[in-house]
């Protein structure tokens, strides 16, 4: 009879506990989907910058996720434009949280310095973005559009399924604006579809973000 009360006991104490694990997951999502989401597929933009086009826009046809994210920074645009153009994984990285990447063992080092030899771009150079991946044959990037000065677009190297792209527009002769947007068609898998809406979402946005700022604070800091 004690050993069968103590299994209710924790059956019920297990069910309560599934039960507001459930409720909490729920109520995160509602707060998420209503307050945070938005804010964080337009993190730091004006209207205007969310709603106008971009080059590379027509990559992918009728996108499923479209996330667009900004930073001004106090330098003008031809100051800022070197540390877009050296980006990779054999060259500047990517300037966003390397710790969190190489726990998935991208291998990825930050340059804090413009590097003459990784100034040459051209459209259709091929990107491996994250060493773990290129050692898994998983496919990278191509680089799909080049303005100097003011655009480079990515898209996937064996589709166009996806696309992101970092642009500069100056403000003035001391300022500009930097501004990342990715567009993707979702998987089609259900859970594919949900771990995409669960986690890759947001975890784009928080990584792009990362990556502008980390451009932002080494084009300011380099011309001190």
């Amino acid at each position: 009879m004690y050993v069968r009360t103590q299994s209710n006991y924790y059956m019920k104490r297990l069910r309560k506990i599934l039960r507001f694990t459930g409720w909490a997951m729920i109520w995160l999502a509602i707060i998420y989907i209503i307050f945070l989401r938005y804010f964080l597929m337009h993190w730091g933009t004006t209207v205007i910058e969310s709603r106008r086009n971009y080059t590379g826009d027509s990559i992918v046809i009728k996108p499923d996720y479209v996330n667009i994210l900004a930073v001004s920074v106090d330098r003008p645009a031809a100051d800022v434009w070197p540390w877009i153009a050296q980006m990779g994984v054999n060259k500047g990285g990517f300037y966003t949280y390397t710790w969190l990447e190489n726990i998935f063992g991208c291998d990825l080092k930050n340059a804090n310095s413009i590097h003459g030899d990784w100034q040459e771009i051209s459209e259709n150079d091929y990107e491996p973005v994250c060493m773990s991946a290129a050692k898994s044959n998983m496919p990278g990037w191509l680089v799909a559009k080049v303005i100097p000065g003011r655009a480079l677009v990515y898209k996937s190297s064996v589709d166009s399924s996806w696309s992101m792209g970092y642009y500069i527009d100056s403000v003035s002769a001391t300022s500009s604006r930097l501004i990342t947007r990715m567009r993707y068609k979702s998987p089609k898998t259900f859970w594919e579809y949900t771990a995409d809406k669960v986690w890759m979402e947001w975890a784009h946005c928080i990584m792009q973000k990362g990556s502008i700022n980390g451009i932002r604070k080494r084009a300011e800091k380099d011309n001190l």
